[in-house]
């Protein structure tokens, strides 16, 4: 192994190999990133050799991964993610607002409060970017615990001690039915008249589901889950094609769907969920996630807005 070659490596070769690794194709490569098929083939294979193994494998016009690519894939995300913190770490401790917050939220949320949230705080701090990804509130929060996000929106309080829970807001759980349903015309509606109905739900694990299934339970009887979805938006088409009814979070308001009607639930329980902030306790002094956590706050006390 040649020590000097490697020393050679650069983050741009990282970057480079980091876009191929997610095509694996060197023309869609090229094209995504404005440069020519040569420059790509030439960055492989230039990394190979500085790293004196092979990390793709060709034949003809196809081209494969080998673990050792996967296992670089993995390695030089990490290396990535360590510049960045490090020099957002270090404008932190200087003072300086973090150059990128890399936000974690639930779908919902997604659709109104954290854009809201977002929009203020970059009036308030014009150089900050943001890294957002949508996912449930279990995915949020190991993003959080791995490292992969800064501050996470969720339904579900994380119970680690170096991570930094707040509550923010409790909504109330909506019933989604198709805007033909008999039911689309109330203005609210108990859960226990749609016992025999068949049902839409997330998948297995996100808490949007475990809500559903439990209000169902306060309501006397387990729902017949008919097909399950991978987000709300998918759960809110199968509701608007007319297959079943679903129970959501008001935050889906903040959307308009034409073929979907959401009315309040009137059961005796408590149909409702709570949003939390959470964020890493090692950041909470930095200037960013301090102003996104007050006015994330400020945003959580206003009222919700009116159904649709």
């Amino acid at each position: 192994m040649d020590e000097s070659r490697i020393s050679e490596i650069t983050f741009a070769d990282l970057e480079m190999f980091l876009s191929f690794a997610e095509r694996e194709h060197f023309g869609r490569t090229a094209a995504d990133l404005g440069v020519s098929v040569a420059t790509v083939q030439r960055g492989v294979r230039g990394l190979e050799q500085k790293l004196g193994v092979a990390l793709i494998e060709q034949a003809g016009r196809q081209v494969r991964m080998l673990n050792a690519g996967h296992v670089l894939v993995r390695e030089a995300h990490a290396v990535l993610r360590a510049r960045l913190e490090a020099v957002d770490t270090t404008r932190a401790e200087s003072g300086q607002p973090q150059r990128l917050l890399r936000i974690a939220h639930t779908y919902s949320l997604g659709l109104g409060f954290v854009p809201r949230v977002l929009a203020e705080l970059l009036q308030q701090q014009a150089g900050l970017r943001f890294l957002c990804r949508q996912s449930s509130a279990t995915d949020v929060v190991s993003a959080l615990l791995r490292g992969d996000a800064d501050v996470g929106f969720t339904s579900i309080s994380p119970t680690e001690t170096d991570i930094v829970v707040e509550p923010l807001f409790t909504e109330s759980l909506l019933l989604a039915v198709p805007v033909g349903d008999p039911l689309a015309e109330r203005t609210e509606v108990s859960l226990h008249e749609v016992r025999d109905r068949m049902f839409i739900a997330m998948e297995i694990g996100a808490s949007s589901r475990t809500h559903m299934i439990n209000a169902c339970a306060r309501a006397g009887f387990v729902p017949r889950i008919t097909i399950q979805g991978s987000d709300l938006f998918v759960v809110e088409s199968m509701v608007g094609a007319g297959i079943g009814v679903s129970v959501v979070p008001a935050g889906m308001n903040d959307h308009h769907h034409p073929q979907v009607a959401r009315l309040r639930i009137h059961d005796p329980a408590s149909v409702e969920r709570t949003v939390f902030l959470a964020y890493q306790r090692a950041t909470a002094l930095h200037a960013s996630v301090g102003a996104l956590a007050r006015i994330a706050r400020e945003h959580g006390r206003r009222p919700p807005g009116p159904l649709r």
